[in-house]
């Protein structure tokens, strides 16, 4: 696992401390001794590890280094050898990426934070990782991600939980394989299946999106919105991907 899993919801509990401390950053990491020198490097900062808390701190604020942290985050959760998938670890990478920023430019209509959207798109397709990890874990044969999605979804939302993750993501993650209606966030759901599905077709034919075949008319119409200004989004959001 990630030792950012373990990091992100502790910088969000100093978030919410009324007078975050240096003692409260440098102790973030705690739990990983190379974690916030693998921070320093990723921002460019050249100084100790205490100077570098010191200027988040002082200067860049806290909501810098949770940025910081969901990069580097992002580098590492999909690592994971992918043997028994249709996926591997860069296109599931990609479309989560691609997910998160997709589902974050919908946050104002959700009424939810954007680093929280962010997340909810970010761990959507998590289930497949975990899925490979209880394979790898168990050395045996396990039921695959396919023939039973709504097992790896509660896992997946289960692991996040474990960690500390907000429980708009974790619920996020676990209605993911459930009936449209039946999900808390039903808006948010349909935005994310049809960007999914979208993003997997074009996966599969190397086309463009937009010109595979059409999502479910039930999901454009539980958003509310024209599916040209959808796709238009993704469009824009794939186009601008970097990795």
């Amino acid at each position: 696992m990630s030792p950012t899993l373990c990091l992100l919801p502790r910088i969000e509990s100093i978030i919410n401390k009324e007078d975050p401390t240096l003692e409260d950053i440098l102790g973030t990491c705690s739990h990983d001794p190379k974690l916030l020198g693998k921070l320093t490097r990723r921002s460019g900062f050249a100084g100790s590890e205490e100077q570098f808390a010191r200027d988040i701190l002082f200067k860049k604020g806290l909501s810098f280094l949770k940025s910081l942290a969901i990069r580097t985050m992002n580098q590492e959760i999909f690592q994971v050898p992918m043997p028994n998938s249709h996926l591997n670890p860069t296109i599931i990478k990609k479309r989560s990426v691609i997910l998160a920023r997709f589902l974050k430019s919908y946050s104002d209509d959700l009424a939810v934070e954007h680093d929280t959207a962010y997340l909810c798109g970010l761990f959507y397709n998590y289930g497949y990782v975990c899925s490979e990890l209880a394979y790898d874990s168990l050395g045996e044969v396990v039921t695959p991600h396919a023939a039973d999605p709504n097992l790896y979804a509660e896992l997946a939302s289960k692991t996040l939980s474990d960690f500390g993750f907000d429980e708009i993501v974790t619920e996020m993650v676990f209605d993911s394989s459930k009936e449209l209606f039946d999900t808390r966030l039903p808006f948010a759901h349909a935005l994310l299946r049809i960007a999914n599905e979208t993003l997997a077709n074009t996966e599969m034919t190397n086309g463009s999106i937009g010109r595979g075949p059409k999502p479910p008319r039930d999901l454009v119409d539980a958003t509310g919105l024209r599916l040209r200004k959808i796709f238009a989004t993704l469009k824009e959001i794939t186009r601008n991907y970097a990795g």
